[in-house]
């Protein structure tokens, strides 16, 4: 009764208009300003009211025609989630006992006792130097120490007895204490001609050959490598300091054998470089397989993790032209509703939403771009 009624109303105030208001271009034509004014204000009333009516019929049609056509859409099951944020560095592997070592000795390589490859203890014998007749030296130095000892010797017994002079005593003794300053000094010299192992590793490279001359510290003899103690080194930007931490999570690829494992940050810098904002921070191989001094590593540092997050899919993710982000969600009347959200960080293909949805919505992500707010949507999968 009301729609009746609503439309004999309108049927009638368009009667009434026609019959009593004078033609629009007769208006015109009289230049009648007021006229055309209520004509006007008489035509916005009718045009309300026949979009109050519109209105009414299009929601009839949305709530009794069954074979409208609707979008079909997929929704998303929300649950809160463990969400891991990771920045993504270079990293170089390396060892603190990797070295070259130099030649502390003029003289020409003798002999070289181990090859390219092989594995050494700490203290075995690498290279020997010639050392232009220093071992005779020191064997004469030697005769000479023991003859001083023996003389030594005699006189500190023969003075502990009171026998003797004093001056004796010590000019015996300081001849002893001088010949053994030499003795050791030459023993010093002779050592050098010959080069240990300073600590436990692997032979990588052998520069010399037997017969060529070397130049103290600046011929390289040898370069030895221990790979028991090997970690990564990377620069984190300083936008990261208050997040990365000793014993932060981190996964380390090696690019070249397609070689990935987990690790952990062992010690953090505190010095910012002054030249690329970063600092520096080392991490644990774990005895990784196939690592090798200066492979370049990709490192995911852990920088941010929250157990209980609510994460969607970015591409679901609109924006407007004040920047605002939405998404939409399938309502109770099963149409789009648009939901504006706040986001937060992403990894990968998905972002944190860290307001606008709880686990309970209906997110639409098959078809997201397609709907417009308020169409009827069908759900094509169930939750």
């Amino acid at each position: 009764m009301k729609k009746i009624f609503f439309l004999a109303s309108l049927m009638f105030l368009i009667g009434c208009s026609t019959a009593e208001t004078p033609d629009t271009n007769t208006l015109i034509e009289q230049e009648n300003v007021e006229g055309l004014r209520a004509l006007q204000a008489e035509l916005v009333s009718q045009n309300n009211l026949l979009k109050q009516e519109l209105n009414l019929v299009i929601d009839a049609i949305d709530r009794l025609d069954k074979d409208k056509k609707k979008s079909l859409v997929t929704v998303l099951q929300l649950k809160e989630t463990d969400f891991v944020h990771t920045v993504i560095l270079q990293g170089i592997v390396k060892t603190d006992q990797n070295m070259m070592l130099n030649a502390e000795y003029a003289g020409a390589v003798k002999k070289i006792h181990v090859s390219e490859g092989q594995k050494v203890r700490k203290g075995d014998l690498l290279i020997t130097l010639d050392d232009g007749g220093l071992a005779q030296n020191l064997a004469l130095q030697k005769v000479q120490l023991d003859l001083a000892k023996t003389l030594y010797e005699r006189q500190e017994r023969l003075w502990a007895q009171k026998i003797g002079a004093e001056i004796d005593y010590l000019q015996v003794k300081t001849a002893y204490e001088s010949q053994k300053k030499a003795y050791q000094q030459l023993q010093q010299q002779l050592n050098k001609s010959k080069l240990y192992a300073p600590f436990s590793g692997r032979v990588d490279d052998i520069v010399v050959e037997v017969g060529e001359l070397v130049t103290p510290g600046a011929s390289p003899l040898l370069r030895l490598i221990n790979l028991n103690n090997m970690y990564v080194e990377a620069d984190v930007p300083e936008a990261y300091f208050p997040s990365i931490n000793k014993r932060t999570a981190a996964t380390i690829e090696i690019p070249v054998f397609d070689y990935s494992f987990k690790s952990r940050v062992t010690h953090k810098g505190t010095h910012i470089n002054t030249g690329n904002r970063t600092f520096k921070v080392s991490l644990a191989t774990n005895n990784a397989k196939s690592l090798a001094p200066n492979l370049i590593t990709s490192v995911r540092l852990v920088d941010y993790q929250n157990p209980a997050a609510i994460v969607v899919p970015l591409d679901i993710i609109s924006e407007n032209f004040d920047g605002a982000q939405y998404v939409y969600v399938v309502n109770s009347d099963e149409k789009a509703e648009k939901r504006f959200v706040k986001t937060g960080l992403v990894e990968g293909a998905y972002v944190e939403i860290l307001e606008g949805l709880s686990v309970t919505d209906r997110v639409i992500n098959e078809g997201a771009r397609l709907v417009k707010e308020n169409e009827n949507v069908q759900v094509t999968n169930s939750l």
